[in-house]
Order: structure tokens, then sequence, then C-alpha cells
């Protein structure tokens, strides 16, 4: 019985403001309803006894005025005069049986088109079988008057909580949109009102705040290239001046981390500025070029390729700032064990290709993993410095991959290790035809 009402409990809880306003008011009209109609059955019960009511005075009066004149009959039969045993075998045995529960001994009740009544006196049974007209066409003329008039009520408030929810639709795709990551969206204050504008006036400001917060941080990261490319220039050259071999080799490294940034950097720009450059291009001997300008000694890296074809239609450039970038954190994380490079088919169609890289480290805490494309974001401030990473990787590599309209998909188990994902649109399904 708890679990029942446990149930019942989560299943009120989890229902929409709409609903709750639109069951209330539907068990408050019910209610209302089932009220009336009993009322009309209670006028429809009273309409005989008034009606005998009135036939008896206005015989009674007759009397008074004419007593030499007998009594007109009641209704469009006389009155019948039988004894209780007559009466039980009568077809009046239903209203007999009810005069006897009364407390005045008296019954009336509709019996075929009419009405008939029944008075008990002592062993004498007074009968008037016939009299006074039903008012069951009037009856359920009014049933239907309050049939009609609940289902109009019904929709009219049906109509009036719709409109007064239907703000939350026009929120709800806001914070949709801003979820996905469409700063620039502001909810129309048009479609909403009262207390809704309020609320979505103070969002579309807060949304405008981030949207220049992200903005400022964006045209930060890009003048980053133009500051350092001259200075890091000139290191180059300072870097063969050196003769610790194992100095220069560290400032190489050094070097090629930033160059790396550099390259993403300028990648995510000429994305977000439409650029793109797509080609065909033989799978494994780019992604063997690719992995080979990494630094990964010691790493058994192995390529996989699951398409079922030899080329596919993507961006050479910008794919591999995305390949390096999952490459190298795999390196940098996966303790030496293997990492698998597996290029595959995605969606319905088969069309979208999937790159994956899956290491085998010491993974990303399940808490962590939103936040992992988020610029200067890591998951651990010490194992980033130690790794000479700076957080900026998977932010850029989502940048190109919304601007190619893909998606990145990051998969992670403390101690297990690590697969992240891009998925490209098309690129299995571009013929030279389409071209």
């Amino acid at each position: 019985m708890s679990s029942i009402i446990e149930q019942a409990g989560l299943w009120v809880r989890t229902r929409s403001v709409f609903s709750h306003l639109l069951w209330a008011t539907l068990v408050s009209t019910a209610l209302l309803s089932l009220v009336l109609i009993l009322s009309l059955q209670r006028v429809a019960d009273e309409h005989p006894r008034r009606y005998l009511s009135r036939a008896l005075f206005d015989a009674f009066t007759e009397n008074a005025m004419h007593p030499d004149e007998p009594v007109e009959a009641i209704g469009e039969e006389p009155m019948i005069l039988m004894t209780r045993a007559e009466a039980e075998n009568s077809r009046f045995a239903d209203i007999y049986r009810a005069a006897l529960e009364d407390s005045d001994g008296i019954a009336i009740t509709r019996l075929g088109d009419n009405y008939a009544a029944v008075s008990v006196r002592g062993d004498t049974v007074s009968i008037l079988p016939k009299f006074g007209r039903p008012i069951s066409t009037y009856a359920l003329f009014l049933v239907g008057v309050v049939v009609m008039s609940v289902l109009f009520a019904i929709a009219a408030i049906f109509l009036l909580i719709r409109r007064l929810t239907l703000p939350f639709d026009v929120l709800t795709h806001g914070i949709q949109r801003v979820e996905e990551g469409d700063l620039s969206y502001q909810i129309p204050l048009d479609k909403t009102f009262g207390e809704y504008r309020t609320f979505a006036d103070g969002f579309n400001k807060m949304v405008a705040e981030l949207q220049r917060i992200h903005e400022s941080r964006r045209h930060m990261l890009l003048a980053l290239p133009h500051e350092i490319l001259t200075p890091l220039s000139r290191l180059k050259v300072r870097k063969d001046m050196v003769d610790d071999a194992k100095l220069r080799e560290q400032i190489s490294k050094d070097i090629s981390v930033v160059e790396e940034i550099l390259s993403s950097i300028l990648a995510a720009e000429k994305r977000s500025a439409g650029e793109s450059t797509a080609d065909f291009i033989d799978i494994e001997p780019y992604a063997d070029e690719q992995i080979a300008q990494l630094t990964h000694q010691g790493v058994d890296i192995s390529i996989r390729n699951d398409t079922g074809r030899k080329t596919a239609y993507f961006d050479s450039f910008l794919t591999s700032v995305l390949l390096k970038n999952f490459v190298s954190n795999a390196v940098r994380y996966g303790e030496g064990n293997p990492i698998v490079v597996r290029f595959s088919d995605d969606g319905e169609r088969g069309c979208d290709m999937r790159i994956a890289v899956q290491d085998q480290g010491v993974g990303i805490a399940a808490d962590q993993l939103n936040y992992m494309t988020e610029p200067f974001w890591r998951a651990d401030e010490s194992r980033g410095r130690a790794s000479g990473g700076y957080g900026l990787g998977l932010y850029l590599c989502k940048t190109i991959v919304n601007g190619l309209g893909g998606r990145i998909d990051i998969e992670s188990t403390l101690g297990v290790g690590t697969e992240i994902s891009v998925v490209l649109p098309n690129a299995l399904c571009t013929t030279l035809e389409d071209i």
C-alpha cells in the first residue's frame, strides 16, 4: 500500500503545472456537475408531489363550495381501494412496499408515462393509479443544459490554462537553446506576460552577459597567436644555439605544445569564419601521417578503419587538429598503455563518420565530464601542470566541431580509461558527383 502511495506521489510531483491545473479543474467541474444533476433529480422527485397536492387542494375547494356534488376523480383514473393482500399481488406492489416503509404511509412514483400514488391506512390501501404528467423531457433538457455548460466550461478553462502556461514552453525552448550553446538566443518577450516576462527579461540579460564574457574570452584567445608567433620564431632560432641536447629537446617539446595550441586557435577561427576546405582523403594513410607527427615514444597506437570505405570527404586541416588533440590527450593520460584510433560510420544512413580515440589510462570522474570542453578547465590542476596541458585543446575542438555541424562525445571511467570521439557529418556519403 505504501509503495502505491509513493508511486502516486511521484506521479503527481512529476506532472507539469498545466496538468495540475487541468486535473484540478476537471475534478472540481465533475463534482459541481454531480451536485447539479442530483439537484435536478430532486426537482423531478418533487414534481408529482406538488402536482398531487394541488389536485387534492383543488378537489377539497370544489367540495367545500359544492358539498352536494361528488368529488371528481384526481387524475385520469378514479381511486382504487384494495386490501393489503390485493395490493401486494397487483401491479402497484412496488409502490405499496415503498408506502409501507414511509413514515406517513404514502408513496408516489412514476408508473409508465404517468405517476401513481399509494396510501396505506390500516388494512385499506388507497391507490391513485394514473395522475400527472412526468417532466422527463424537461429534466433531460435541463441535464443537457448542464452537460453542455460543463463542456463549455471545461473548454474555456482548458484554453485559459493553456494560455497561462504557454510561456513555460517559450521559456523551456530558450533554456534548451542556451544549453545547446546558442548564447545569442533571446527569449521573445512578446510571447510572455506578467511574471513570465520579468523572468524572461532577467534570463535574457543573464545570457547576454554570458555571451559578452564568452566573446571577450574568444577575442583574447584569437589575439594570442599574433602576440606569440614572433617571439616563438625567435625562440626556435635560439633553441638551436643551446649546446645541451637534453635541454634542447625539452625546449622543442615546449615549442611543439605552443604550436599545437596556436594551430588549434587558428583552426577554430577558420571554422568560425565559415572557411572549410574538404576533399577526398585516404583514411588510414592520413591517420598514420597525423599520428606520426606526434611524440609518443613507447606507446602502441593502432589504427582501425571500420567504415567499409578507403576514403572519406572531410577537411584535412581541421580534422588534423581534432585528431592530434585527442591522441595527445590519450598519450598524456594513458599511462603508456595501448591506444586505439577507430574510424567508423555513424547515424541511421551511415553517412556520418566517427573518429574515436580510446586509451586505458587514469580516466575522468563522471562529475567532470560536462566541463571537459570548457576553456582553461582541467579535471586535475596538478596533473595538468605536470603534463603541460592548458585546458584549451578540447574547447577549441568543440568550437571546430560545432562549426562543422558535428558533435563531440566523451565516455570515461576512473582507473579504466577514456574514449573521446567526434562525428563528422556526411563524410562518408559525399561523392564526386555531389561536388
